[in-house]
């Protein structure tokens, strides 16, 4: 799950912690505190390294989570196997191997910590999923917004399971609406124009979802789930206005880790920390080896895991007489005058980029020194991402 979601998930929660009854508006400070350790841990049936995810409950005048250094993390199975995980950055722990969850298994995430604490999960089993039949995308009009859905049919088996979670990336590509030829270049306080050289005219930016999507089929008639809406994009958004990708992953639940998941959305959706309706502390599958009232934060989720992709173009869905959305929405060159900063030293600073020596006026331009600039966003597209090709990126 996306670590920002998680980020306001453990504040929201912390938040419970310390709310029991509604109180007058007032400037958060933490009076007392519930340390929790938080783990995040999704093993999948794909053959790969596995990550797991250990932060701990924060304060409400702290920004982040604190990681959990040091820790020994393991997975272990009811076959005898062991998988154990090293600490790449702080808080995050890889498997040293690559493996895949088999369903005829039990598997158990086993943590100890710096201090002395030891954590274990329940034993957890792997349910048969289904695969994503079909994702694509439609142009539609949702709840007033003109926009693209991007769209899942599955047709399950009755034997798979008919819960599940997912997610997506996204990836779109960023053109620069102008493109600079030269550039300044300094020399102590000299400068020069010289060729542009640098690759800014064309990136690409890749954004993992911020929200918890789930799926329940218990209530059909058959375990098939047709059009279920993964990402709509209103049409003025600029990530459409080029091409755009999307990947979309598909995890088998349990019913408890369906309701586990399903408690945080609401969570995650709430609007006030103060509503009447508190979320107070969320079971999960994780627990406390040495302490059995301690709390825990996290449900180690054990999933079959189906994924597909596809790309499209703006102009698959749009008319070419319709307006394309860019980043960013509008650009103007203008030449800085004397009631404004000296141009070079507004490149220096940048805030803008040289575009050309002033010639004769453009219509729209303001100002009258001797130098064209315009703003960086408008010919830098790496503001908003990165210049190199995505390996999987087609066209």
């Amino acid at each position: 799950m996306n670590s920002n979601l998680i980020y306001k998930i453990i504040f929201l929660l912390a938040a419970a912690f310390l709310i029991n009854s509604c109180v007058e508006p007032y400037d958060f400070e933490t009076e007392t505190f519930e340390d929790a350790l938080v783990v995040e841990a999704i093993l999948t049936d794909e053959v790969k390294f596995h990550e797991v995810k250990l932060t701990r409950t924060y304060r409400l005048e702290e920004d982040f989570p604190k990681p959990e250094s040091n820790a020994n993390v393991v997975v272990t199975d009811d076959t005898g196997n062991e998988f154990p995980f090293y600490e790449t950055t702080p808080g995050n722990y890889v498997s040293n191997t690559a493996f895949g969850a088999q369903p005829q298994n039990k598997y158990q995430l086993l943590i100890n910590t710096i201090d002395g604490n030891a954590y274990s999960s329940e034993p957890a089993e792997l349910l048969p999923g289904n695969e994503i039949d079909d994702l694509y995308a439609k142009r539609m009009i949702l709840q007033g917004d003109d926009g693209v859905a991007l769209l899942v049919d599955s047709e399950n088996s009755e034997a798979a399971s008919k819960y599940a979670l997912y997610e997506y990336e996204e990836t779109y590509k960023i053109v620069s609406p102008y493109v600079v030829r030269s550039t300044i270049e300094f020399e102590g306080e000299n400068w020069r124009v010289v060729p542009n050289t640098r690759n800014e005219t064309i990136c690409y930016n890749t954004v993992p979802s911020k929200e918890i999507l789930l799926s329940n089929t218990t209530s059909l008639r058959e375990n098939n789930l047709d059009s279920y809406l993964v990402r709509f994009i209103q049409k003025d958004d600029p990530v459409l206005g080029q091409r755009y990708s999307i990947l979309v992953k598909r995890y088998s639940l349990t019913r408890e880790a369906h309701s586990y998941y399903s408690t945080l959305k609401k969570i995650s959706g709430s609007e006030s920390l103060l509503s009447q309706n508190q979320p107070g502390f969320v079971n999960g599958n994780m627990y406390s080896l040495n302490d059995e009232d301690e709390k825990v934060l996290g449900f180690f989720t054990l999933s079959n895991i189906s994924t597909k992709r596809i790309y499209f173009n703006y102009y698959d869905f749009f008319e070419f007489d319709e307006p394309r959305p860019q980043f960013p929405e509008s650009c103007i060159p203008f030449r800085p005058g004397e009631n404004f900063d000296t141009p070079i030293g507004m490149i220096q600073g940048g805030t803008v980029r040289y575009l050309s020596m002033a010639g004769p006026p453009v219509e729209g331009e303001i100002g009258e020194g001797p130098i064209r600039v315009i703003a960086t966003e408008c010919v830098d597209c790496t503001v908003y991402g990165t210049n190199e090709v995505p390996e999987f990126w087609e066209e």
